[in-house]
Formats: structure tokens, sequence, C-alpha cells
């Protein structure tokens, strides 16, 4: 049995500062880019990840990449 898995979607999503919590723990919001290119390479995703941010009031967190993929039997 051979599984295969095909991406269907991916999204950039890069996490910024949003203010501080009563126990002073920092508060996130998350800003979600879609329809990322499928054949695009982690490494322009993480630049324009830190290009997006640069243009953002908050400081980012992190970047993150989302991918859903269905799992078909072949």
């Amino acid at each position: 049995m051979t599984i295969n898995q095909n991406l269907l979607k991916r999204s950039l999503v890069i996490n910024v500062e949003d203010g501080v919590n009563a126990d002073g723990s920092t508060r996130t919001k998350s800003r979600t880019y879609s329809e990322i290119k499928e054949d695009s390479a982690v490494e322009s995703l993480y630049e324009a990840g830190n290009a997006l941010a640069g243009l953002m009031a908050n400081n980012m967190v992190n970047i993150m990449l989302n991918d859903r993929s269905e799992l078909v039997e072949e």
C-alpha cells in the first residue's frame, strides 16, 4: 500500500505581540496570509514574512507555515 500526500492549501502566519496579560505574559495576535504558492521555498517565505512583519506596528514573535494536505491511498 502506497500513501501519497496532496497539498491542498498553504498559509503563512505571522504572530505579533499584542500587549500584556494580567499575569505579565505577552499576548499575541496572528496575521494570516493565504493562497501561498505550493512550490514556494521556505527561505523565500521566511524572507517575505520578515518583510511583512517589518511593516507592522507591533514586534514579531514568530513566523509559521501551515500546510493542509490530503492523504490518499494509491
